[in-house]
């Protein structure tokens, strides 16, 4: 079973009865690559005992191996190895870190373990093995349920932090209360998505009554205020979304809407990336990037607005796109658009590649990629994302399966192939439409014979019956474009360059361009233009991943002008 379900009855289909090439499939594969490298073998993914974050190497690990395996139908090389090794790395209650004396919480030893939680959520829904979810069990039972009662007094006071911290969180010198606390502020409420995965398999009420305390008091924090971390935030959010999944919980989805709003205009950058932390736009996390995709496809998926929809969009190709580096995993950036910064490049040579966890996070982020090529309700089949692949469908009287080709993002072109099909009854099918495309290019073909295009809430839809052989094919037009900058950044008076979902830079710019927004610029294919009067290249940012790793530490983009 994949890991996104809906309240209303929208599910992917499952990652067997999917089959992605292309250039998702490659940047999934590279990930996998660096996810069997040194780093996450077997004999260095087990950290110290006096690891400030107890679980989170490991729990990324698994959890990266165990969703990558899935998506691209590949088996990884060490992770029977980790899971065998892995009982005599926890605790006598089975998990990982120091036993805390009652009374005591470190939300370091929570945030870390709710990534062993998630990987062993994962590796259960899996495998239906009896040690996964026995390690879920004693989680919640011996680390989650003592923290009951504490998170209601979870310090959110400005005065109770230290707003100062490095790319890995340190936990501060005192304790508040009940509470060691980080430098990373808010991460405990990462747990939250932990908890809530647990909660679908062991539905505890005890551990209900504690997700309710959990959320209870994110919705009194002022995030922006209290700098909270983004990743800690998102991270908490795909929690939130998970319970209202669970419980269908109206105000859960409000809550999700509100935070993801602030997100965007308070903590998100104009190459769609993310503030560490609200209000310190210090560097960007990969990590973070991944939890703001997978929030903003969930938020479509529960509301049918098109806008998240677009926004997951530009998140892939642009912050997860530039994010990947060549030996596939990811890192950090500066943040484009805060404090009049226009550029885009890595933020130091140090992270460049934040192997002790955005490149594990990179791997969840491209495997959901993957999943949400498609998604089933009923008769309908709803393509939100566009990409190389080959899809099989159950559908109520019979089975299909449908091969995709698409020159997206680059040009709107889609081919959709009925390959094989057992279904006699009609289905409806959905493709989407970016809001920024115009309605007059949309062109929607069935067998070479046009038929009219109406766009509602984002898609084109089509029903009728899907014989063998059928052929589908969507247009719509793809021009270059400017946009004015969308967050609350220092750069007002700026612009950037689009070609669809792609964002455009100029490569190793020595200092920002003045350039008008009437220039005459002409187009050279795959996104890319090319100034006349200067000469200047306009490049879509996500080609990182091809560069060579020296030149792709040194590169530097100017992307607002």
């Amino acid at each position: 079973m994949n890991g996104i379900n809906s309240a209303n009855g929208l599910n992917a289909i499952p990652w067997h009865d999917l089959e992605a090439a292309g250039e998702l499939r490659r940047r999934a594969s590279l990930s996998f690559d660096r996810m069997e490298t040194e780093p996450y073998e077997p004999d260095a993914v087990f950290k110290a005992p006096d690891y400030e974050w107890p679980g989170d190497w490991e729990g990324r690990t698994i959890l990266a191996l165990v969703l990558l395996a899935q998506s691209t139908q590949r088996e990884p090389q060490h992770l029977a190895e980790i899971m065998e090794r892995l009982p005599d790395r926890l605790n006598a209650h089975g998990y990982f870190g120091p036993v805390q004396e009652p009374g005591t919480v470190d939300e370091q030893q929570l945030s870390g373990n709710s990534w062993f939680l998630r990987a062993m959520a994962e590796h259960y829904r899996w495998k239906k093995d009896a040690f996964s979810l026995s390690v879920i069990e004693r989680i919640v039972r011996h680390l989650l349920l003592p923290a009951s009662g504490h998170y209601r007094e979870y310090p959110i006071l400005p005065e109770q932090r230290v707003f100062a911290g490095e790319a890995i969180g340190e936990l501060q010198q005192e304790r508040v209360g009940a509470w060691r606390l980080s430098s990373d502020i808010g991460c405990a409420f990462i747990m939250l998505d932990g908890a809530t995965q647990a909660y679908q398999i062991v539905p505890l009420p005890e551990l209900g009554a504690l997700i309710d305390e959990m959320i209870a008091k994110f919705k009194t924090v002022d995030l922006a205020g209290l700098s909270f971390q983004t990743h800690a935030t998102l991270s908490a959010l795909r929690g939130v979304l998970r319970h209202y999944e669970t419980t269908s919980d109206p105000s859960l989805l409000g809550k999700a809407e509100e935070v993801f709003a602030l997100y965007v205009q308070a903590g998100m950058t104009e190459s769609y990336a993310n503030y560490n932390w609200f209000g310190r736009p210090d560097w960007t996390e990969s990590c973070a990037v991944v939890d703001s995709f997978i929030v903003a496809v969930s938020l479509w998926k529960h509301t049918g607005k098109a806008a998240y929809l677009d926004t997951a969009h530009h998140i892939y190709y642009n912050g997860l796109g530039y994010g990947q580096r060549p030996n596939g995993g990811f890192g950090c950036d500066v943040c484009t658009g805060a404090g009049g910064e226009r550029m885009l490049e890595p933020k130091s040579p140090e992270l460049f590649e934040a192997f002790w966890c955005c490149t594990m996070r990179g791997g969840e982020g491209l495997a959901r990629a993957i999943e949400y090529s498609y998604f089933v309700q009923g008769d309908q089949i709803t393509v939100p994302f566009y990409g190389e692949n080959r899809g099989w469908f159950i559908m109520k009287d019979g089975q299909l399966a449908i091969q995709q080709h698409t020159e997206y993002p680059y040009e709107g072109l889609v081919r959709l192939e009925v390959i094989e099909s057992t279904v006699a009854k009609p289905v409806v099918l959905r493709l989407f439409v970016p809001p920024w495309a115009e309605t007059s290019s949309i062109d929607l073909r069935v067998d070479g014979a046009a038929r009219s295009v109406a766009v509602h809430n984002g898609f084109v839809t089509l029903t009728g019956v899907l014989e063998a052989e059928t052929v589908i094919e969507l247009a719509f037009g793809i021009f270059l474009r400017q946009e004015t900058v969308f967050g609350r950044h220092g750069a007002h008076d700026a612009f950037s360059y689009r070609h669809g979902a792609l964002l455009l830079g100029i490569d190793n710019a020595e200092s920002p361009l003045a350039i008008g927004g009437d220039m005459d610029i002409v187009a050279l294919g795959r996104g890319a233009y090319v100034m006349t009067a200067s000469g200047a290249k306009l490049t879509p940012v996500n080609d990182l991943i091809d560069k060579p790793h020296d030149e792709a530490v040194r590169n530097r983009k100017q992307v607002l002008f």
